[in-house]
This record gives structure tokens, C-alpha cells and sequence, in this order.
């Protein structure tokens, strides 16, 4: 934090994000408990095949948690601070300076993001950097109206060079290709040699 920074809220994705993984989970370890008498009567390897469910369902409800309380973004009275966590090794985090949003956009769509109360947040920023996206977190009408607040509050003054550099278009493109499975990372990489042949 920098001087006369506080933060003002930490927001997650909501819960429904989870939950189905969960569910499927929970229903695995029911039905591995259930085939646990026949599993132990076909000898050692039904008894290891019987614990084997038991820890990958652990370690993947586990990692679940872990990318859930990692994948997060802070909102200061000066910046909103994404921070992407993409594998227990891999994370991306950016920062967008409260001055260069235009304006916050909430989006909820659907009975069940009504009934539970969460939905898409939509950053429109200043300059050529492109619109921002948050999916499905808690209550993302009160999170507009403060983080357009905040935006208002703030003063013209210029943001230094090195701190504009956290917030670069590439650094934001880069965030969202972590996310992307292998072969669409392939395909961008196909797209961007393309563009480059043409361009000579």
C-alpha cells in the first residue's frame, strides 16, 4: 500500500462458482464409499484403487479451495489491485489506477443471479486500454456504485511512469492467456506470427 492508501474492500467470486465442482466431488466419494465392500473383497488392488479416489478427490477439492481464496481482486480508495491465480505456481496480478475508469458497469443476468445476487462487473477504462471484466462475484451492484464513487474522487493528478507500466495493455492480455487451455494459446501464437508476415 502506498501512503494514504486503504483498502476497501476484497472481493471473491461468488460461491456458485464452486459449488457444481463440489457437488461432483462429494458425489464421487459417496459412490466410492458405496462400492467399498466389493472393492476390498476383489483384494489389494480394489483396496488401493478404493484410497486412490479418496486422494485425488481430496487434493482436488483442496486445490479448488486454494484457487478460490487466491483468485480475488482488492479495491483501494486509489486502485483495484486483480490478482490471478492460474495453478499453485502460476499467478498474474494487474493493477488499474481508480483515475483511468470511466465508469463500472454490473451485469446480472438470469433468476438464479438475481435470487443469489451475483454477476459480471464490467470496468470501461480511459485510453486504449481495453474493457475489464470480473465474472460472477458477490453482489456486483454495490461494487459499481462504490467503485464509480471512488473513480469521481479521485484527482487528475498523472500517474508515474512506473506505475503506469503495471497497467500496459500487454500486461492485461497476458492475464487473460493464462487462463486460455493449450491449444487456444497455440492458436493466438498461429494468429500473432500471421499478422507479423503481413506486416513486413
Amino acid at each position: 500500500m502506498r501512503d494514504h492508501e486503504k483498502i476497501e474492500e476484497t472481493v471473491y467470486h461468488h460461491l456458485v462458482v464452486i459449488l457444481p465442482h463440489l457437488f461432483v466431488s462429494v458425489l464421487i466419494l459417496v459412490l466410492d464409499f458405496f462400492l467399498m465392500y466389493y472393492l476390498f473383497m476383489q483384494g489389494w488392488w480394489g483396496v488401493v484403487l478404493f484410497v486412490a479416489v479418496i486422494v485425488s478427490v481430496v487434493f482436488y477439492i483442496l486445490r479448488l479451495a486454494f484457487l478460490y481464496k487466491k483468485n480475488r481482486f482488492i479495491l483501494t480508495n486509489e486502485r483495484i489491485i486483480d490478482c490471478e491465480q492460474v495453478g499453485f505456481f502460476e499467478k498474474f496480478v494487474n493493477e488499474i489506477y481508480l483515475n483511468k475508469v470511466i465508469e463500472a458497469k454490473a451485469m446480472v443476468k438470469g433468476p438464479g443471479a438475481s435470487i443469489f445476487r451475483y454477476g459480471n462487473l464490467k470496468l470501461v477504462l480511459d485510453g486504449e486500454l481495453g474493457p475489464i471484466e470480473f465474472y460472477k462475484i458477490s453482489d456486483p451492484v454495490s461494487l459499481q456504485n462504490k467503485i464509480n464513487a471512488l473513480a469521481q474522487n479521485q484527482t487528475a493528478e498523472p500517474i508515474k511512469k512506473d506505475q503506469a507500466t503495471c497497467a500496459r495493455p500487454i500486461e492485461l492480455i497476458m492475464g487473460e492467456v493464462g487462463a486460455l487451455n493449450r491449444t487456444e494459446k497455440e492458436e493466438i501464437i498461429r494468429r500473432i506470427e500471421d499478422l507479423l508476415r503481413d506486416n513486413e
